[in-house]
C-alpha cells in the first residue's frame, strides 16, 4: 500500500515546527500588497499588513494557490510514491480547493483525495491532524478520507472580533454597520456554518473575550479533551485563556497558534477563537 502525504494550504494556521514533524506539505496562498505579490509564508507578519492597510486605506488582498502550483506539488510527490490527501480554506471562501482538485484530475485523480474542510484556521488544521494521525499509523486514502468526511460536522471554529473595520474594509460588513458596530463598541462572534463565515452573537465591551470564552464553554462537557487550539490576531489574552481552559475545566492539550496573515487581515487585530473538535 502506498504512503500517504498529508498536504494543506497556508490557512490551516498550523506551526511550522508542527507542519514539519509530522511531514504535512504546506502551500502558501498569496497576499498581494498594491501591485506586488508575496507568498504567505511568513515573510509579511500581520503587523506589517495592518500597517499597509492604515497607511494607504486599502486593505491587502488574497490570491489562491493556482493550478500549476498545485500540479508542482503534487507531481513531486507523485514521483515519490505517494498517495495525496488535500484540505484547505472552505470552498466557499476561496478557489484553492477547485484549483487542487482540477490539478488532481489532471495527474490521475485515483491517487489523490481532495476534500473540502467547510472550515478555515485551526478548524481545518484540528481535521488534518486527525488525517496525519492515520497517515503516520500507515493508513490508506481510502480510511483518511472516510474518518475526514465522518468528523467535519464535528468543528467547532468561531472567533470573536475586536473591530468592525477590517471586515468592513475586506466587504464582509456594510458601512453602516462598521460605523453603528465601533460606536456601539460592538464585537461579533464569526463562526463557520456550512462552510461560510455567519455572525451568531454580539457581545460589548473590553471583555468581550471573557464573554466569548464563558460562552463557547457552555458546552465545555461535549468537547474533544484531545486537541483544542487558541488561534489569535495580535492579542495578549490568548494566554489567559489557556490558563483558564486549563484550570476551570482541566484541558491538556491546548495549542496556542496566531492566525497566518491571509486569515488575520480580514479580521484584524484583538481577534481571537477557540477551536475544537465536539465527541
Amino acid at each position: 500500500m502506498r504512503r500517504v502525504k498529508i498536504v494543506t494550504d497556508s490557512t490551516s494556521d498550523l506551526p511550522f515546527s508542527l507542519l514539519e514533524e509530522r511531514g504535512i506539505e504546506r502551500v502558501p496562498l498569496h497576499i498581494i500588497l498594491g501591485d506586488d505579490s508575496y507568498p504567505d509564508d511568513k515573510r509579511l507578519s500581520s503587523a506589517d499588513l495592518f500597517k499597509f492597510a492604515d497607511e494607504t486605506g486599502t486593505l491587502p488582498k488574497s490570491a489562491a494557490v493556482n493550478e500549476f502550483e498545485f500540479e508542482t506539488v503534487f507531481k513531486k510527490l507523485l514521483d515519490d510514491n505517494y498517495d495525496i490527501f488535500f484540505m484547505g480554506i472552505s470552498s466557499k471562501l476561496s478557489s484553492t480547493m477547485q484549483n487542487a482538485q482540477t490539478a488532481a484530475e489532471k495527474l490521475g485523480k485515483e491517487h489523490f483525495s481532495i476534500v473540502d474542510s467547510l472550515s478555515l484556521s485551526t478548524g481545518v488544521g484540528l481535521q488534518l491532524l486527525e488525517a496525519s494521525d492515520l497517515a503516520l499509523n500507515g493508513a490508506g486514502l481510502e480510511e483518511i478520507t472516510r474518518h475526514a468526511i465522518e468528523i467535519r460536522p464535528k468543528v467547532q471554529a468561531s472567533f470573536v472580533v475586536d473591530t468592525l473595520r477590517y471586515l468592513y474594509m475586506g466587504g464582509r460588513c456594510s458601512r453602516l454597520v462598521s460605523i453603528v458596530g465601533s460606536r456601539l463598541k460592538i464585537k461579533p462572534k464569526l463562526e463557520l456554518i456550512g462552510g461560510e463565515i455567519v455572525p451568531t452573537s454580539k457581545f460589548r465591551g473590553k471583555d468581550y473575550i471573557k464573554k466569548y470564552y464563558q460562552q463557547i464553554m457552555e458546552s465545555a462537557d461535549n468537547i474533544d479533551p484531545r486537541r483544542v487550539f487558541v488561534t489569535h490576531c495580535m492579542t495578549e489574552e490568548a494566554e489567559e485563556v489557556k490558563r483558564l481552559l486549563e484550570t476551570e475545566h482541566g484541558f491538556k492539550n491546548i495549542f496556542i497558534t496566531e492566525a497566518s496573515p491571509t486569515i488575520s487581515t480580514h479580521c484584524g487585530p484583538g481577534t481571537l477563537g477557540i477551536l475544537f473538535l465536539y465527541k
